[in-house]
């Protein structure tokens, strides 16, 4: 086998394909309001709660996917890096310069998806993570990897932590610490200026308009990004700790981590992502509380033990759940899809359905879009070795085209 060529099906760990599909499509979940919601709002508290059965469903992906899901697919991210790289040692070296090509290539891909498509991507995120991983931690050992992973993932959370902690002080000045919180505001509303400029244009503004916007997104999103590139980077060495201690290598030989961290992750996340969701209803991230503090603490610790005991679900189950490895395997190409049907679905410059989608509507959209990605994943990969957007970031890495069809 030469590392240019796919990887013969006998050889592929196919519970990490169906574990990626199962990601995939709860990143979906969590993706679909923001389709109809400008991406720079996300700090904000929702202008318009949801009632009824739009309330429940908002509850439900608050709790049960959002932030368990793209810990899913980062701890995948992780456990890539140290498959490449064993594959590579194999093949007689040369693994970390064809790994700063293909992150070069992912960095391509993520650019181009934020700046045309949508302004959600989160390709970016990892690639420059990732570049972060290549440089600080390429030869951690193994016994480590976890350790550095939960105090990264514990980042975005300690924080708030001191935020509260920086309020608490202030309120010690002579001013009771009104000119701290007047800057808070302050920043808070020019947030909420942009998100409502964002709308705007999102809703009824040409192509070349949204293109504009999207650069503006990227703008705020880049002065974020060391927020979130600690826990990513966690959930990346996580997932190269699980592959190189053997649950997510060998999981036959792992049977009593997968049924303890069913129990772990399952009982103990539900009821602290219920928690949280409850707790977080209503706030934005702007200004320090204790509530903010608490709900985003049971938050952190909820889609860690969540992600890690939908992993322990789905992995021991994955001959069950093997429909879903198609949609893993081409998972760069149905992820992007997602943003590029749904913006035309909902952008002016498309089907102009911005704000006009309930929530539990989207619940059963992307439930119903993600069954036909299955369908078409596994109708295109009966054709090619790999989905088109995959076969030109592998043709980018290895500098040359790998045969596509079988």
């Amino acid at each position: 086998m030469t590392l240019d060529r796919p990887t013969p099906s006998a050889e592929r760990k196919i519970h990490l394909d169906v574990l990626r599909g199962f990601a995939l499509f709860g990143i979906l979940l969590v993706n679909f309001e923001y389709f109809s919601r400008p991406i720079v709002s996300i700090a904000l508290a929702e202008e318009a709660t949801p009632s009824g059965i739009h309330a429940l469903v908002a509850f439900l992906v608050q709790w049960l996917a959002e932030g368990k899901f793209y810990s899913l697919f980062s701890m995948l991210f992780g456990v890539g890096f140290a498959l490449m790289m064993m594959r590579a040692d194999e093949a007689g070296g040369g693994g970390t310069g064809r790994y700063v090509k293909r992150l070069i290539g992912l960095l391509g891909f993520g650019l181009a998806h934020a700046l045309l498509v949508w302004s959600g991507d989160v390709l970016l995120v990892y690639a420059l993570t990732a570049f972060v991983m290549l440089l600080l931690f390429r030869r951690t050992p193994v016994r480590r990897l976890w350790k550095w992973a939960l105090g990264l993932i514990a980042v975005p959370m300690l924080m708030i932590w001191i935020g509260l902690a920086g309020i608490t002080a202030a309120a010690h000045a002579p001013d009771g610490g009104e000119s701290t919180l007047a800057e808070i505001r302050e920043a808070e509303a020019e947030i909420e200026t942009l998100a409502a400029e964002a709308a705007r244009i999102n809703a009824g503004g040409s192509y070349a308009e949204n293109v504009v916007q999207r650069i503006r997104d990227l703008e705020f999103s880049l002065s974020s990004f060391l927020f979130w590139i600690p826990p990513v980077l966690g959930y990346f060495l996580l997932g190269r700790w699980l592959l190189a201690a053997g649950p997510l290598d060998r999981p036959a030989d792992h049977a009593g981590f997968f049924r303890r961290w069913r129990v772990l992750g399952l009982v103990g996340g539900l009821p602290l992502a219920a928690y949280a969701a409850w707790r977080l209803e209503g706030l934005g991230m702007f200004v320090p509380s204790l509530e903010l503090a608490l709900g985003t603490t049971a938050a952190t610790v909820g889609a860690l033990l969540l992600s890690l005991g939908y992993l322990s679900l789905v992995v021991p189950n994955a001959h069950r759940l093997a429909f879903l490895a198609p949609a893993g395997r081409m998972a760069l190409t149905n992820y992007l899809c997602q943003s590029l049907v749904w913006t035309l679905v909902f952008y002016g410059y498309g089907l102009g359905m911005w704000g006009q989608v309930p929530r539990a509507a989207m619940l059963l959209l992307a439930i119903v879009f993600f069954g036909l990605q299955v369908a078409f994943s596994r109708w295109w990969l009966a054709r090619f070795h790999f989905g088109p957007a995959e076969w030109l970031w592998r043709a980018w890495t290895y500098g040359q085209r790998p045969p596509i069809r079988r």
